[in-house]
């Protein structure tokens, strides 16, 4: 008996089953079933349905937000077909447009300010953004001379970011990021005391207020400040702030060396030139930087030396001093504290300075000399004149006791008196004069 051939019998039966699918899709519709983030969520006739309705859901989002809006889901089409008999064209699940919208992940194009890679605001577009820069920067370039450079002195940008739409209800409002940015803040930045300054002075110098310098140095006696002392000043700083920059070229001068030669011919102490030094001069190209107005640093680029220098040769006194012999600079006459200055003061000029002191406390010479007066003298009260022999007088005021006479040779920090409230005083007090050639001078410049 013949083998039976099983290939024989699949034949008919493609043939019937590609008569079916023939027949099914004569009698069906093709249709697209639509995979958001490829999750089914509906069937449409077309595609461009489907994109129709997404461009819609854009665009009234665009109008909403008044920005760029994109759309961020990954949209994908499968065929599929549908029985004539259930044919359904456009139908899609979630069925409403509005649900539709909720399955949308939409996307907007914004700008934010960044300052030193933190964002401090964001926009809907550009030109806002760098319209507040601008503003901020202004008065600034307005007031700006020639070469003057202006820039951020932060890492300041403006970026593109895309967000998700509902970060757009977090857009900034221009006019408070405009104060929020030119909000003073307090900063600290120290300053070298030099030859000369005062604490007056160098406020001025600097442009900020001497409050503000107090403030920062608690510890800090304004009229006790030496050169080399470092303080710490209180200047205004902003979220941004304004670098400003300029390129300069001048002539400075070279400081001269000194040395020193000893001689017996003067006392201990003192000094004598004996060869003046001559200051050099040099070229320098330097940039001056300032921060918000305020100078803040100066960078040499370049040095040139035109004329050298010339050494100065000092004799150096090594005579042995008398004690009563001048110095020429003045220490504190009693200790206590400043309660009136040097100047104008209730509509007159008030000559010295009032150290106040417990009644009874020491007064003493604040150097070398010979007494030129000790008595009463009106308003001064109780006074002691100490004549130094070398142009400078000092005068003490209001004494309780005089302990020296007149043509009595004192030395520095020799007690002389002691505090009191004779003469016109208001409590017990030093009044304390410097005069130079006969003339009220500050003390405070002359003191040490």
């Amino acid at each position: 008996m013949k083998k039976f051939d099983k290939r024989l019998l699949m034949i008919p039966m493609v043939l019937i089953t590609t008569v079916i699918v023939v027949v099914m899709l004569i009698r069906s519709t093709k249709a697209f079933e639509v995979l958001l983030d490829d999750k089914p969520i509906g069937i449409v006739e077309s595609q461009a349905v489907f994109g129709n309705l997404v461009e819609s859901i854009r665009k009234n989002a665009e109008n909403r937000y008044g920005t760029e809006i994109m759309i961020s889901n990954k949209i994908d089409y499968k065929e599929v077909y549908l029985p004539d008999n259930k044919r359904v064209i456009n139908v899609y699940s979630p069925a409403s447009l509005s649900e539709l919208e909720q399955s949308v992940a939409l996307k907007a194009k914004v700008f934010v300010i960044n300052v030193d890679g933190k964002d401090i605001a964001i926009f809907r577009d550009k030109a806002t953004a760098e319209g507040i820069l601008e503003r901020v920067k202004a008065p600034y370039v307005e007031n700006a001379g020639d070469g003057v450079v202006t820039t951020f002195a932060e890492n300041v940008s403006i970026i593109e970011r895309v967000v998700a739409s509902g970060e757009l209800n977090m857009l900034s409002d221009p006019d408070e990021v405009y104060s929020s940015i030119t909000k003073e803040n307090e900063a600290i930045r120290k300053y070298v005391v030099q030859k000369g300054d005062t604490v007056s002075e160098i406020a001025e110098k600097l442009g900020v207020r001497q409050k503000d310098i107090e403030k920062a140095n608690p510890d800090l006696n304004i009229d006790r400040i030496s050169i080399g002392q470092e303080l710490s000043l209180s200047v205004p700083r902003y979220l941004i702030n304004i670098k400003q920059s300029i390129v300069k070229e001048y002539e400075d001068s070279v400081p001269y060396d000194v040395s020193y030669e000893e001689s017996d011919e003067l006392y201990k102490g003192n000094t004598e030139v004996k060869v003046e030094g001559v200051e050099g001069k040099k070229t320098v190209k330097a940039e001056l930087i300032s921060i918000n107005g305020i100078p803040e640093e100066t960078r040499v680029l370049s040095e040139v030396v035109t004329v050298e220098p010339k050494a100065a040769i000092v004799l150096k006194g090594t005579k042995p001093r008398p004690r009563t012999l001048a110095y020429g600079v003045f220490n504190w006459p009693s200790r206590g504290s400043i309660t009136s200055r040097f100047g104008a003061r209730w509509g007159e000029q008030h000559s010295g300075i009032d150290i106040a002191a417990p009644k009874g406390s020491p007064n003493k010479a604040a150097d070398g000399g010979v007494v030129k007066f000790a008595g009463w003298s009106g308003n001064y009260g109780k006074l002691v004149i100490i004549d130094h022999e070398n142009g400078y007088t000092t005068y003490y005021g209001h004494n309780n006791t005089i302990k020296v006479k007149v043509g009595q040779r004192v030395a520095r920090g020799d007690v002389i008196g002691t505090v009191g409230e004779t003469g016109r005083a208001t409590g017990p007090h030093l009044h304390f004069e410097v005069r130079k050639n006969g003339v009220p001078v500050n003390p405070l410049k002359y003191i040490n």
